[in-house]
């Protein structure tokens, strides 16, 4: 009876590969089921496993799902290290590369402790600081912590709920114009370098495609995309993005010239997922992320931070830009 345990196993993994194999796309619940990717891994290599112990033939036909579940969700083994406790890092090194020390957090409106937030800014020597679910009680609480002690700038657009966003930084900020037609604040700002040069920032939070927002939740990675794909020089892409590789308007996001720090880090936490958080299981996909333009960019780390109060981990990112 083996075989019928091998063949149930694999059987609860074939419609989210399915959904992944389609690119998560709307409408749901691909883009729902598509995101369970690494969770289904499990049953399909289980399966195998089993199968292994019944008959030959078996045993190939289920190692087609398990093998390419599992080929999803592998990074490059070969940069796999973990993380050591960072150190201390200038802002700019003998030759002018700046250093961004990137953490991005859902403090989910508000329940968040902002002596917490401060905490994890000391610790890690955050220069750039991206918080989504960001109330205008938020801010105030964290200007009475003394956030803006440690990131004396900002750009911020509080708003009530769960769809304020805002951005904090160690240097002048000069705003931009946001993200357009987002349902959440997607803020963006421009850093002016030495030699003439400058980096943008930017802030996001598409919505989750749920609750019948599966093609709005599609539509508004697409204005993240074009948004970006429009601006000039080196950029940093911060937030809760409600997808994950397994999604192909993400990875499209990705394809526009950009890196995700937590598939290409030198030093990195894996599988580094986010979400979700405060459940008797661990979290089980990655939906927060920080990325960078491919071009003229290092990441020495990326690791996920553990914040009380949030239904997500942080995400902590240390980049160099030439």
């Amino acid at each position: 009876m083996s075989w019928v345990v091998a063949l149930a196993f694999t059987a609860l993994a074939l419609p989210v590969l399915a959904a992944r194999a389609l690119g998560g796309r709307p409408p749901n619940p691909c883009p729902m089921l598509a995101a369970l990717a690494p969770v289904a891994t499990l049953p399909a290599v289980a399966g195998l496993v089993i199968a292994a112990t019944a008959t030959s033939r078996l045993t190939v036909l289920l190692a087609f799902p398990a093998i390419t579940l599992v080929a999803w969700q592998m990074p490059p083994l070969s940069r796999i290290r973990h993380s050591a406790a960072p150190q201390p890092i200038s802002a700019f090194d003998r030759q002018g590369a700046l250093c961004l020390r990137v953490l991005s957090l859902n403090v989910q409106a508000g329940s968040v402790d902002p002596a917490i937030v401060l905490s994890n800014l000391e610790r890690y020597k955050v220069n750039v600081l991206a918080l989504q679910e960001l109330s205008q009680e938020t801010v105030h609480r964290l200007a009475n912590a003394g956030v803006t002690d440690l990131l004396p700038f900002c750009h911020l657009d509080p708003r009530p709920g769960s769809t304020g966003t805002g951005l904090w930084a160690r240097w002048p900020l000069v705003p931009l114009s946001p993200v357009p037609d987002l349902i959440a604040a997607a803020p963006r700002a421009r850093i002016d370098l030495p030699a003439g040069r400058t980096l943008t920032l930017t802030a996001v939070h598409p919505i989750a495609p749920v609750s019948g927002q599966d093609r709005r939740w599609e539509e508004e990675l697409m204005l993240i995309r074009s948004t970006l794909a429009q601006t000039d020089g080196p950029q940093v892409v911060a937030g809760d993005f409600n997808a994950s590789r397994d999604h192909r308007p993400f990875r499209d996001l990705l394809a526009a010239g950009f890196l995700d720090c937590a598939d290409v880090a030198q030093k990195r936490s894996w599988p580094g997922f986010t979400w979700p958080v405060g459940h008797a299981f661990p979290p089980v996909m990655r939906l927060d992320h920080v990325l960078v333009q491919r071009a003229g960019a290092t990441v020495r780390e990326s690791r996920v931070v553990r914040v009380p109060g949030s239904d997500h981990r942080g995400v902590l990112a240390v980049v160099e830009l030439q």
